[in-house]
């Protein structure tokens, strides 16, 4: 095996098949990424077992051929370089590798192409094209809101729920949930077809594509993604979501306007205030007013701020945990946000307000009783 490539462009294909390589496996072959040469084609894999990534790369091929390099030397190494092209000649017989550039050699040993595991053989039942950026923000509003319960293994994992006139994104943790509901992309299905998926994978595909659109595939068992050049194929969470709308309420009458920038910020600095394992604020609605105040009694701080909304309901007080409330408004891209409530101890419901740009983001929040 033997090719000249850019130093950059193979340390970029090495960036992003990077993040399927365990740092550390019970099978040490894992720890390699594999590379095989077809004419002038150079594609790189890595997997973990339950996630794989595969991307290609145009070099000036030599002599074709496979071979296991072990991943975290070989990247460090590429990304130590300076610009340029080297030279990579893998020996077929005792594996050793040379990479060679205009000012030194680097010397490793490799394994055979045949001790790395088998992949799938992926066939995927349905099939669709998104436009990167939207699935990218599909991915960012639910994605922070899974589950690191382990013995929830569900509710890890951001539900896709594909429809013919519509796909949904759903995560909760038991004390939020996000729904985002896309009209404008359409599945392929002939029938309704619902996947979790794990958020690492999800988190790989949001860096690795540098493409418009990607296309999005899905089996009974795994998803993929792909824009041409890189492929991710993501096992899926083999378990039941649980029935999400049931806790969505549909009474929640009491509605407040406000300004994002101006809640946010306004939390952000009252939250200071906080207690530290609570993190609880309050918000206080009046007439066109909302009150937002924290205290910690352990170090005798506390903190009040008023800012003008549209509210016209009854006086209300309803607590909540500011990191949360911080993380969904920072995912939200209107000016301004509807809070609706319906008593201090049900969920509140918090929902971009003005233009939707074809998605319906809604955000559910657990309140924390209040201690008077």
């Amino acid at each position: 095996m033997k090719f000249s490539a850019s130093i950059h462009d193979l340390a970029a294909a090495l960036g992003r098949v990077s993040g399927a390589i365990p740092p550390r496996s019970p099978m040490p072959v894992l720890e390699n990424v594999l590379l095989r040469l077809e004419g002038s084609a150079l594609s790189l894999t890595a997997t973990d077992m339950d996630i794989t990534i595969t991307t290609t790369l145009q070099v000036k091929g030599e002599r074709n051929g496979s071979i296991l390099v072990p991943a975290k030397r070989l990247t460090d190494t590429v990304r130590a370089l300076s610009e340029g092209e080297l030279e990579f000649e893998a020996d077929p017989d005792s594996w050793r590798v040379s990479i060679t550039t205009s000012s030194g050699q680097f010397k490793l040993s490799g394994l055979s192409p045949d001790e790395y595991p088998k992949l799938i053989n992926y066939e995927g039942a349905i099939s669709m094209t998104l436009p990167m950026e939207k699935f990218s923000t599909m991915v960012e509003r639910t994605m922070f809101a899974c589950s690191s319960d382990e013995f929830r293994p569900a509710m890890t994992g951001v539900l896709f729920q594909f429809r013919p006139n519509e796909i949904r994104s759903v995560a909760t943790d038991g004390f939020r949930l996000v729904r985002v509901i896309d009209h404008e992309a359409k599945a392929d299905v002939s029938e309704d077809l619902d996947i979790i998926v794990q958020p690492k994978g999800l988190h790989l595909a949001t860096k690795a594509f540098d493409a418009d659109e990607i296309t999005l595939s899905a089996s009974q068992t795994h998803v993929r993604f792909e824009d041409g050049t890189t492929t991710i194929t993501a096992r899926l969470i083999d378990e039941k979501y649980p029935n999400y709308e049931t806790v969505i309420p549909q009474a929640n009458d009491k509605r407040m306007i406000v300004r994002r920038d101006d809640i946010l910020n306004t939390v952000k600095r009252v939250s200071l205030y906080s207690n530290a394992q609570t993190r609880q604020v309050r918000m206080k609605m009046v007439e066109n007013q909302v009150q937002v105040a924290a205290q910690d009694t352990d170090t005798g701080g506390e903190a009040k701020e008023s800012i003008t909304c549209d509210y016209g309901d009854d006086e209300m007080e309803i607590g909540f945990n500011a990191h949360f409330v911080r993380e969904a408004l920072d995912r939200i891209d209107t000016n301004e946000v509807s809070f609706d409530f319906s008593t201090p101890l049900r969920p509140s419901l918090i929902a971009p307000y003005g233009a939707k740009n074809g998605q319906d983001v809604l955000m559910l929040l657990m309140p924390i009783r209040l201690n008077n």
